[in-house]
């Protein structure tokens, strides 16, 4: 009787484990409400901001508890407000976006913080793929007047070295910074 008894509560709690996952819904970035930029210094006295275009992104999200997100950018969208430095980003000193056309962000775990959500994960630039730490928000749920979709907001900063992914690693200039700053904005909608 004892054994039935045990198997029964074990039985419930693989159950509700699989109830709790599936009651994570899916959300998507609503990227023309949406941003991945970074700054990096500049001649050690300034800063030059830049962000991607191009970009996708995709969260799961359990009653306001963030459980996944995963993005994806495109090299080539790479946007600084110059032209010249744009190309030059995306040649072979830097991006490669010929060779590297994507980057990628995939969550590995996710902590619950005082102040809102530490994420770990692994984040692949020109074709290396590092461990990186984003501490951020989560806000919502809310409601698009429009569409009557559920919201949510998520941002999420870190830094990165430039150099730990091979990116400027060969192209000689002391000018511009290792240490880059990165800002990620996401306006995400229930799918």
């Amino acid at each position: 009787m004892r054994k039935i008894f045990v198997s029964t509560i074990l039985a419930g709690f693989v159950g509700f484990g699989s109830f709790t996952a599936l009651n994570a819904a899916s959300y998507t970035a609503d990227v023309a409400h949406s941003s991945v930029a970074f700054k990096v210094s500049h001649m050690v006295v300034s800063t030059v901001d830049g962000n991607f275009n191009k970009f996708s992104g995709e969260a799961e999200i359990d009653k306001g508890v963030l459980k996944s997100i995963n993005g994806e950018i495109e090299i080539a969208s790479v946007n600084t407000r110059n032209d010249g430095r744009d190309k030059h980003l995306q040649g072979a000193d830097f991006f490669d976006a010929a060779k590297f056309p994507t980057g990628t962000l995939k969550s590995t775990k996710i902590t619950k913080v005082k102040n809102g959500v530490k994420v770990e994960a692994d984040l692949t630039l020109h074709g290396v793929t590092k461990k990186v730490v984003l501490n951020g928000e989560l806000k919502g749920p809310g409601v698009n007047e429009m569409t009557k979709k559920e919201l949510y907001g998520l941002t999420l900063n870190g830094q990165i070295n430039r150099k730990d992914f091979g990116i400027g690693a060969t192209s000689g200039s002391a000018s511009i910074g290792e240490q880059v700053e990165i800002n990620i904005s996401l306006e995400l909608a229930a799918k």
